[in-house]
């Protein structure tokens, strides 16, 4: 079993990676978190884990400085990184400390994330095999072109070129330059097997639809499952540069009609704007991949180009009052245990409209997660078995995974929280014997110590959903409703001749200040007041 350590400063995130993944399926367990640098560090000084998930930036220590410091430890520990696309450079730095690998946080699904962990314990499995015996001199690995076309798409000109203009004519791309970048995302059932399947459909296709003696093309994919077609001019090539981008259109919109006709696959088209060499093919890669997210806000099935006037720049002018977005954990949990689904169904299209106007699909990812997380506490409050709400979770994140727009995703959401609310109702008539068992046990056991903990484990109910079923059913809190019997047995005995300091701790409130400040707050005069108000009244 390889141990995994997540070093990430988001809650969310790791709560988001810790979940998404069966590790032990995998072979895999998580050894350890910390929120920055510097807990990692203080967790590894126990023992190294086997592999590393780190974020690029965070406070304290930033993920740059603990991989240095971690290769100083073991030069050969698999390091993953985690980068949003606007903080690559930082990843560029984190590259040259031999990262095993990164991956996206905006594309951060649960089957994509899984492969990559796979390709490492692959790794770390084929380390721990017996070194094979060379029999002649150790010959140079091939340049494939494949390779060279995934480093300039990831890591751009100044490392993908670094071999030289050598490893671009052993790869066969001298004398060829880009013109534009096709970003490919291809969902639906059968896709699922990965890049290969989607690749060899685009060439059966490209084979019959691709007619143009001017212009050539090259397929790569990227780390996410999705193919890149770049269209390229061979030297001596005069394409009608004009009219490509019109063309360019033509084919994606027939590529996405033989898609879905032959295999029932949903696809969306990014395309870039125009390239013009190899070194700029990275850049040419996050606008055509920036162009298909768009599919988020806009549907899929369709072909959405960079800088076209569908496309408006994020963070324009009707974004600017939503830059304080943010989700009412507290509301949202009040609405689900009060049972106001209309309530919550409003709730849910406001935020959904905001995020609309906003296209900002990592904030999008954020509050997607933040409502699923919210989802996932609340299960287990209404829910005894561990097993069931362990695969709903599951369930949970693999069925998001597989939606695609913001219009998927507010539907997916409501029907989630409605049927937590329709379980809920069915618990609730159950349970509300237990309320019944605990006012009486409150009745008679006031003067004793009792705590929401304390009364929820007796009546086998969570403490949340004991706290919400108790206000819902009596029509006060539990604190209140127990502070009220002990006042209203302090006032029988204030008839009497005990003292109020020794009436306050028969009725299991301890302090006298505290209990003379509880009794004045609740009937209005001090325990003294009340005891003449009582003689004279008799």
């Amino acid at each position: 079993m390889y141990r995994v350590i997540i070093v990430e400063d988001e809650f969310i995130v790791r709560y988001g990676i810790r979940s998404m993944i069966e590790w032990d399926a995998i072979g895999m367990e998580v050894a350890g978190e910390a929120s920055n640098g510097r807990e990692a560090l203080e967790l590894m000084a126990a023992g190294l884990p086997d592999i590393l998930i780190t974020d690029i930036k965070m406070p304290v220590m930033d993920g740059i400085e603990l991989i240095a410091e971690v290769r100083k430890l073991s030069p050969d520990l698999k390091i993953l990184i985690l980068s949003n696309l606007e903080d690559f450079q930082y990843a560029k730095e984190a590259i040259r400390h031999s990262v095993s690998d990164y991956i996206i946080k905006s594309d951060m699904m649960p089957r994509d994330f899984e492969q990559v962990l796979l390709k490492l314990k692959q790794g770390l499995d084929e380390a721990l095999k017996p070194a094979p015996v060379q029999a002649g001199p150790v010959q140079a690995e091939p340049v494939h072109k494949e390779a060279i076309l995934q480093e300039l798409l990831e890591r751009g000109a100044a490392h993908g070129l670094a071999a030289g203009h050598d490893a671009l004519i052993q790869a066969g791309l001298a004398g060829v330059e880009p013109l534009y970048l096709l970003h490919v995302v291809m969902t639906g059932s059968g896709i699922e097997r990965g890049y290969a399947q989607g690749a060899a459909a685009i060439r059966s296709i490209m084979a019959g639809l691709w007619q143009n003696s001017a212009l050539g093309y090259e397929l790569v994919p990227d780390r996410q499952g999705a193919v890149q077609l770049i269209v390229t001019a061979g030297a001596g090539r005069q394409p009608d540069g004009p009219a490509v981008p019109g063309r360019l259109l033509s084919l994606g919109e027939q590529l996405i009609q033989h898609l879905s006709g032959q295999y029932g696959w949903t696809v969306t088209i990014g395309v870039s704007g125009p390239i013009g060499q190899w070194g700029a093919l990275k850049e040419a890669y996050e606008e055509a991949a920036g162009a298909a997210g768009m599919r988020l806000f806009l549907g899929t099935g369709r072909v959405l180009v960079h800088g076209s006037g569908e496309l408006p720049a994020q963070g324009g002018p009707e974004a600017t009052q939503l830059q304080s977005l943010q989700i009412s954990s507290l509301q949202i949990q009040s609405m689900v245990y009060a049972f106001q689904s209309r309530e919550l169904e409003a709730y849910l299209e406001q935020l959904f409209g905001q995020l609309a106007v906003r296209r900002d699909a990592e904030l999008v990812q954020i509050i997607t997660l933040e409502l699923l997380m919210i989802l996932t506490t609340l299960w287990p409050d209404v829910s005894k078995d561990a097993e069931q709400v362990l695969e709903l979770k599951k369930r949970y994140f693999d069925e998001l995974s597989r939606l695609e727009t913001l219009e998927e995703n507010q539907l997916w959401f409501l029907q989630a929280f409605q049927a937590l609310v329709a379980h809920m109702k069915e618990m609730y008539n159950s349970d509300r014997n237990s309320i019944i068992k605990a006012t009486q046990y409150i009745q008679q056991y006031y003067h004793q110590e009792i705590t929401l903990q304390s009364i929820s484990r007796l009546v086998h109910l969570s403490k949340n959903y004991f706290a919400n079923l108790f206000r819902k059913e009596v029509g006060e809190s539990f604190l209140e409703y127990l502070t009220r019997i002990r006042i209203e047995k302090a006032k029988t005995l204030l008839t009497g001749e005990l003292k109020a300091g020794d009436v306050g701790s028969l009725v299991g409130i301890q302090d006298p200040k505290y209990f003379s400040k509880v009794f004045k707050k609740i009937t209005g005069v001090s325990p003294s007041e009340y005891r003449a108000l009582a003689r004279k009244e008799q």
